[in-house]
């Protein structure tokens, strides 16, 4: 009779660098503290409402759903810096625009300046993963 036992790594398959659920997760953290921060204008102390917290939540999901959206139509084999800021900062632009009107003119702006810096939380989770395996 074969064991039941299973690998605890088994059980949360998706969540392997080669599954859709971590970097849905990673995108969903970026677009939101991108969010989180730049819907704040430089005031972070005032940014601690349930609002404020739920439209970002509201980015985040939808940037995860558009980050899936995409890597579901790519080759996931290869990796790069690159690659994975402007995932970052497709799918954080979307869940902006998606979460919220701007915040100040034109309407455009404060997409890309979130779009931006989850871009630049990409980067720098990059190279923090890369810099943790070494």
């Amino acid at each position: 009779m074969p064991s039941l036992k299973v690998s605890m790594l088994d059980a949360f398959g998706d969540f392997r660098t080669s599954g859709l659920g971590r970097p849905a997760a990673e995108k969903f953290a970026g677009a939101w503290l991108a969010c989180f921060l730049v819907m704040a204008r430089g005031n972070i102390f005032a940014a601690f409402t349930f609002e404020h917290a739920s439209l970002a939540s509201i980015c985040g999901i939808v940037s995860a759903a558009v980050t899936v959206g995409l890597l579901v139509q790519m080759d996931r084999t290869t990796d790069s810096v690159g690659r994975q800021a402007t995932i970052s900062a497709v799918a954080t632009f979307v869940g902006d625009i998606f979460a919220h009107p701007s915040h100040f003119p034109p309407q455009w702006a404060e997409p890309t300046i979130t779009a931006a810096v989850s871009a630049g939380i990409a980067i720098a989770l990059w190279y923090a993963k890369r810099w943790a395996k070494n």
